[in-house]
């Protein structure tokens, strides 16, 4: 399945406003030098994994026990940034969550 079709697929099912179980940030070391971020979130009693791969930009803030996130994930390829094909952010304002990504 390409990354558009994961991201579409993702905004079909619409999962709305959820808590965060997890998120975990890797990184691998130079020369390739990359970072990636997986995220848990809760729906209906079910784990909902998500993961980004070469993160630029990541801002992350304000994250607690009880923190929810409503994740929004733009197309910015036609921006011609080297490597990024999606803009993903929080939409709500209790949790900072955004990044750059090429998927």
């Amino acid at each position: 399945m390409t990354a558009d079709a994961k991201v579409k697929e993702y905004e079909s099912a619409r999962l709305g406003y959820l808590p965060i179980v997890a998120l975990t940030v890797r990184h691998t070391a130079p020369p390739a030098g990359s970072q990636s971020l997986s995220l848990e979130l809760m729906k209906d009693g079910q784990i909902v994994s998500l993961t980004f791969a070469g993160l630029r930009q990541l801002r992350l803030a304000d994250i607690g026990p009880g923190s929810h996130c409503l994740l929004n994930i733009l197309p910015v390829a036609k921006d011609q940034m080297e490597g990024i094909r999606y803009r993903v952010f929080n939409g709500e304002q209790d949790l900072t969550l955004a990044f750059y990504c090429g998927f």
